[in-house]
C-alpha cells in the first residue's frame, strides 16, 4: 500500500478511491488527455529579453552574506534566508495547437524537477527560495501524487497548484510536509490572463503567497553539495557537451534537450527541438541533474503515472562542462537523493540553479 494512501482519513481514502472509479469510467467512454569548465561559477544567472534575439546576462554574487541552500550561491537579499521554500507545479505542454510555453518565473527558480503525466506529458515542479520570483509565475496546473514524494525533502513546503481530483487533493490535505497555498484556498493571489487560452493562463504572486504563509515555517535544508572554486568535477568526470531526453512517446510528448555553453558555462534548454525560453529569455541551468525514475500508476488516478522517487536507479549528472555517471539513493521521502560516483564518492554541483529531469529507464541520451 502506499504510503500517502495509509495516512488519509476514511474520507480521504473515499475521495482516491472515487478518483480512481472516475477514471476507469472515463477511459471507458474514451476521453484521452489528450569541456572544460571545471571551476565553480560565482555568477548569479539571470536572463533579460529584447526586441530582436533573446541575452543572456549575469550579475555576480555578493561577496559576503548567508548562502542560499538550494543554489550554493551567496544570497542577494539575505532575508530571503528565514523564509520556506515555496513549490509552484508549471504546466509544459508544448505542441502546435495548444501551448503553455512561454512560462513565467523558471528563470527565478533554485531547482526545478520535470516529471511525466498523462499522455507522456512532462509537468514541472518549480523550487524557490533564494529568489523572489514576483507577481507572476505560471502557468500554474494541477498536482499529482507523485509531487508528494518530491516535496518532502525542502521540509514544511508552500505548494501553490490549481487543484486536482478529489484523490489527489485528498492525498494532499494529508500530507504533513505540504503547506496548501493552492487556488482553493488562496484564491486572492491568483489571475488569469485573458489574453492566454485556459487552463493554460492560471499565475500565482509568488509574494503574496509568502505573505499567507504560517508563521512557524522553516527554511529548506540542502539536498546537494557544492564543489569550490577550482575544486575539479570528479577524477570520474568525462567530457559531456549534453543530454537528450525523451519521455515515452505520444503526440503532445515533448523531447528535451540541453546543451553545454562554453563561454556562457551555462546548459541551454531546448525543447521540441528549439531554445526553450520562459518570459525573461532562454532557460539555462548550472546543473542537469538526470535520474532514471521507475514509475507505476497513482492510487489517485489510474490515468496518471507516478514517479517513485524513493529508492534507487542510475544518474547521470552535468555539470560545469562535464558528466558523472553514477547512481542516486534515497531511502525516504524526508531526505534527498545522494548522488554517488561509481567508486561511492559523493558527486558535487556547481553553485546555481538545478535542472532535475525524471525520465524512465532508456529516456536518457548523453552526448
Amino acid at each position: 500500500m502506499v504510503a500517502w494512501f495509509t495516512r488519509l482519513s476514511a474520507r480521504g481514502r473515499a475521495g482516491v478511491i472515487g478518483g480512481a472509479i472516475l477514471a476507469v469510467v472515463a477511459l471507458v467512454a474514451g476521453i484521452v488527455v489528450a569541456t572544460g569548465g571545471d571551476d565553480a561559477e560565482e555568477a548569479v544567472v539571470t536572463t533579460t529579453t529584447s526586441t530582436t534575439e533573446p541575452e543572456i546576462t549575469t550579475t555576480t554574487e555578493p561577496e559576503t552574506g548567508p548562502v542560499a541552500p538550494l543554489t550554493g550561491l551567496r544570497l542577494a537579499d539575505p532575508s530571503a534566508a528565514t523564509r520556506p521554500a515555496l513549490a509552484v507545479k508549471i504546466d509544459n505542454l508544448d505542441t502546435a495547437r495548444e501551448s503553455a510555453v512561454p512560462q513565467a518565473g523558471l528563470s527565478k527558480a533554485d531547482i526545478v524537477f520535470e516529471e511525466i503525466v498523462e499522455g507522456n506529458i512532462t509537468r514541472l515542479v518549480a523550487i524557490f527560495h533564494s529568489q523572489a520570483p514576483g507577481d507572476r509565475v505560471g502557468p500554474v496546473r494541477s498536482a499529482r501524487t507523485t509531487d508528494i514524494q518530491i516535496l518532502p525533502q525542502f521540509g514544511r513546503t508552500l505548494l501553490a497548484w490549481s487543484g486536482g481530483n478529489d484523490g489527489v487533493t485528498a492525498a494532499v490535505h494529508a500530507a504533513p510536509s505540504i503547506i496548501d497555498m493552492g487556488h482553493d484556498r488562496a484564491s486572492s493571489a491568483y489571475t488569469r490572463d485573458s489574453s492566454r487560452k485556459a487552463p493554460h493562463n492560471l499565475y500565482v504572486d509568488a509574494g503574496r503567497i509568502y505573505g499567507l504563509a504560517p508563521d512557524e515555517v522553516t527554511p529548506p535544508e540542502p539536498i546537494f553539495t557544492y564543489r569550490a572554486k577550482g575544486e575539479q568535477v570528479h577524477s570520474s568526470s568525462t567530457s559531456g557537451s549534453g543530454v537528450d531526453i525523451t519521455w515515452g512517446g505520444g503526440v503532445a510528448s515533448s523531447p528535451v534537450g540541453w546543451t553545454w555553453n562554453p563561454e556562457l558555462k551555462l546548459y541551454e534548454r531546448y525543447q521540441n527541438g528549439r531554445p526553450h525560453e520562459d518570459e525573461s529569455g532562454p532557460i539555462v541551468s548550472q546543473n542537469v541533474v538526470v535520474l532514471v525514475t521507475e514509475y507505476g500508476v497513482s492510487a489517485a488516478d489510474t490515468r496518471s503515472p507516478e514517479a517513485h522517487t524513493v529508492g534507487s536507479g542510475d544518474a547521470l549528472v552535468f555539470t560545469g562542462g562535464q558528466l558523472v555517471r553514477g547512481r542516486w539513493e534515497r531511502p525516504s521521502a524526508d531526505v534527498p537523493a545522494k548522488l554517488l560516483a561509481a567508486d561511492g564518492t559523493e558527486i558535487r554541483l556547481t553553485p546555481g540553479q538545478t535542472w532535475i529531469e525524471l525520465p524512465r529507464a532508456g529516456g536518457a541520451q548523453p552526448r
